[in-house]
């Protein structure tokens, strides 16, 4: 194992001494089981999963991207009341 030093700012220094408190660990092993949880953590092939899982609506599957925005703008109840207060 190897000893280190980091630099953190009072709130978070509090933050993890009451949670190190609550779960009845010290700040170091807290830190540890975070970094732990972090670096085994790969988000790019979990944001690749996540998108590779979603499937389009069935009502967009045949609606045009610009004149769905356009129909959006067109109905938008805000939009129409900046367009009458001008």
């Amino acid at each position: 194992m190897h000893r280190t030093q980091i630099y953190l700012q009072n709130d978070m220094y509090e933050k993890l001494k009451a949670q190190s408190r609550n779960v009845g660990v010290s700040i170091s092993e807290l830190i540890r089981r975070s970094l732990e949880k972090d670096l085994q953590q790969d988000t790019v092939a979990d944001a690749r999963a996540f998108f590779k899982r979603l499937k389009p609506l069935e009502s967009f599957a045949r609606a045009e991207p610009e004149n769905y925005v356009r129909d959006l703008r067109n109905t938008s109840r805000l939009l129409q009341a900046q367009i009458d207060d001008a």
